[in-house]
């Protein structure tokens, strides 16, 4: 005997003799583009962002007047979502910290002026 239940996704009943929801299959396809952050490209270029950017959030020198070192991420500033194109472009990533981050988002734009530095390394 199958029970009725709630997808943990989109909220509906599932029929009991449906074995996954609809929806999943809306998902999946999402999915099927992975991020950049798990490839080694974007490692090895995370690193060269991050010693482009002296190690430090951006965002909190800039906004905060602070220099802030621990918890640093790449962030996308045209985010992945919306801009798949400039997953690996030098200019469309920013060093910030784990709060700042957050606090950006997917918003496409920076709250902050900021002008890229120019890569010294190159990447390989």
């Amino acid at each position: 005997m199958k029970f009725n239940t709630i997808c943990n996704r989109c909220g509906n009943l599932v029929a009991g003799s449906a074995t996954k929801c609809p929806c999943r299959k809306a998902y999946k396809s999402k999915e099927s583009e992975a991020h950049p952050s798990t490839t080694r490209k974007f490692q090895k270029l995370r690193k060269s962002i991050i010693i482009r950017d002296e190690y430090h959030c951006q965002r909190c020198k800039a906004v905060y007047g602070q220099l802030v070192m621990e918890e640093l991420e790449c962030h996308h500033i045209k985010s992945f979502r919306d801009y798949p194109e400039l997953a690996y472009e030098e200019d469309n990533l920013i060093t910030v910290c784990r709060r700042c981050n957050l606090d950006l988002g997917n918003s496409n734009k920076l709250d902050f002026t900021w002008n890229a530095p120019q890569l010294e390394v190159p990447i390989l």
